[in-house]
């Protein structure tokens, strides 16, 4: 395989004896080629506008400049690369704003050598990729936010005046009836109705009533 096919790495990592025992991992990878190293996030900023790495090895936590804003920096100056977060924290924050700040994947730093291997080809194919233990933590997240979201519906409180005025929306009265009706004036109704909306998290009347009816806030058969 020539130097030309062969992904180009370029290694992050504040730490000397990690980017050299990376270094020493790859040198011996047929289809990897090491093209350069740096100690600080502007350091590797700077190189890496000068030898184009396929892929960088990216440790989030370092001096000055933290490796998520580094990540971003590095990607406006040369968007063909892609970043591989490589670092010892497993938090979710962490995991996230890197990802928004354009990564590709997220490894760390205990994980296998065949694992960096695979995190590699994967991200230079286009892919993205995350260790398991991210996968697993990222997935928690996710069920958790949906499980809050639900109760956070569920947990809706109309008020009496509210449910009236729902109710009598429902039944396809307009503001001036919903006025006439409950003796106020079609300004209160007017913003009683917009108050629901917003309450309620929809967009127009037509999904106030259906989400009315599907979690028993109102009864149209009463």
């Amino acid at each position: 395989m020539t130097s030309t096919s062969k992904i180009r790495v370029f290694i992050v990592d504040d730490h000397q004896l990690v980017r050299a025992g990376i270094a020493a991992l790859l040198k011996n990878q047929k289809d990897i080629q090491v093209v350069g190293e740096a100690g600080s996030a502007m350091g590797a900023i700077n190189k890496c506008s000068q030898l184009h790495p396929h892929v960088v090895l990216m440790d989030i936590s370092m001096p000055e400049v933290d490796g998520i804003e580094a990540t971003e920096k590095l990607l406006k100056q040369n968007p063909t690369a892609r970043v591989l977060a490589l670092t010892q924290y497993d938090h979710e924050e962490y995991v996230r704003r890197i990802m928004r700040a354009g990564a590709s994947g997220y490894l760390l730093k205990n994980s296998l050598a065949d694992e960096l291997l695979r995190a590699i080809r994967a991200v230079h194919r286009g892919q993205t990729f995350f260790t398991p233990a991210i996968s697993n933590l990222m997935v928690q997240a996710y069920v958790k936010q949906a499980a809050n979201q639900s109760t956070q519906k569920q947990q809706i409180h109309l008020t009496e005046r509210e449910r009236e005025i729902l109710r009598l929306i429902a039944e396809g009265n307009t503001n001036q009836q919903i006025a006439k009706k409950l003796f106020i004036s079609v300004r209160t109704v007017e913003f009683h109705r917009a108050n629901l909306i917003q309450k309620v998290g929809v967009h127009d009347v037509a999904s106030l009533v259906k989400y009315a009816l599907q979690h028993k806030i109102i009864d149209m058969g009463t």
